[in-house]
């Protein structure tokens, strides 16, 4: 007798894991997807205040090195960093 209360409690904590792991994995989907756009937003913000004079070196570096900060703090990538540099280069 307790073999079969203990199998079925066995039983039904499989069920509420496996019913309760779907939820779990959207929530934290979800947080990744809010992090995501408020990454990106703040990228945007960051490019749209850039104002660069190109016939200021100093401000060119200067702008550069903004870029370098970002990209080390992880919200640029690689590949939007290099953008936002030829765009300031150009």
């Amino acid at each position: 007798m307790t073999y079969i209360v203990i199998g079925l409690c066995i039983f039904l904590l499989l069920i509420v894991v496996f019913v309760s792991a779907k939820p779990i994995s959207m929530g934290i989907e979800a947080r990744r997807n809010i992090k995501e756009t408020i990454n990106d937003e703040d990228i945007q913000d960051e490019n749209d205040s850039l104002n660069v004079n190109p016939n200021n070196q100093k401000s060119i570096s200067d702008e550069i090195i903004k870029l370098d900060d970002l990209k080390k703090k992880g919200l640029l990538t690689e590949k939007e960093y290099q953008k936002a540099k030829n765009k300031i280069l150009n």
